[in-house]
């Protein structure tokens, strides 16, 4: 059996780790985006969106400039009206903090993590740095966590072992002190590669898998992870 040494560290994924896509305010947007360019074709602005391949902003003030360049991108390609344009900037702006809400579970282990005394940390493979917005918005605390990192801050996606590393040394522990948690199989692979204690979050099972290390809840967590004296 391996042995870790003690987890004083729990990072986690965050898209369909901690949150999920909010499909009722894509809607939302959508209906607002078209209530501002009625010409603009159905669903163009996630198509641009989903389709956009960089460069990303590093940092989160380079943010509002990158959204006026999307909108205005977007303006030029379908023939908006200035006034359209500068609406869609100021009035839906960076729209994409709002579609994520949180799972029912991560709350209440975010807190019960944070009051064994874990340290808390995010690693997203999304490119967007302002991760505390989405996570404030979907009414998780974003002061919870130390560190808060993705792939364009760091210029490395997982399940790349470096972006990893990173993470450790970014709360200044070795890998061997941290653990991982994410949706993606291989992403959990990759954490154990470096020697991260790691758990794949599969919300369709009707139990954990302990042998696997699966979990079915976030909510495992904190029984997995506190020493047994701890527990109760």
């Amino acid at each position: 059996m391996i042995q870790f040494m003690q987890i004083q560290a729990v990072i986690f994924d965050r898209d369909n780790t901690l949150v999920a896509f909010d499909q009722a305010q894509v809607g939302r947007l959508e209906r607002q985006i078209t209530g501002i360019a009625p010409t603009l074709p159905a669903g163009a602005a996630l198509r641009a969106w989903t389709g956009y391949a960089g460069p990303w902003p590093q940092h989160p003030a380079d943010e509002p400039l990158f959204w006026r360049r999307f909108w205005l991108a977007l303006g030029e390609q379908h023939q908006l009206t200035t006034p359209q344009v500068e609406r869609l900037t100021h009035e839906v702006g960076a729209l994409y903090h709002t579609c994520f809400v949180a799972f029912p579970d991560a709350a209440p282990t975010l807190h019960a993590l944070h009051q064994a005394a874990f340290r808390l940390a995010v690693l997203t493979n999304f490119e967007l740095p302002s991760v505390d917005r989405t996570l404030a918005h979907a009414d998780l605390n974003p002061a919870l966590f130390e560190v808060t990192l993705t792939s364009s801050s760091l210029g490395i996606m997982k399940p790349d072992p470096r972006a990893y590393r990173a993470a450790a040394a970014a709360l200044n522990l070795p890998p061997t002190a941290c653990a991982f948690v994410d949706d993606l199989a291989e992403n959990v692979a990759a954490a154990r590669s470096v020697g991260m204690r790691a758990f794949q979050i599969d919300r369709t099972l009707a139990s954990d898998d302990q042998a696997g290390e699966r979990i079915s809840s976030l909510l495992s967590l904190t029984e997995l992870l506190l020493p047994p004296s701890l527990h109760g």
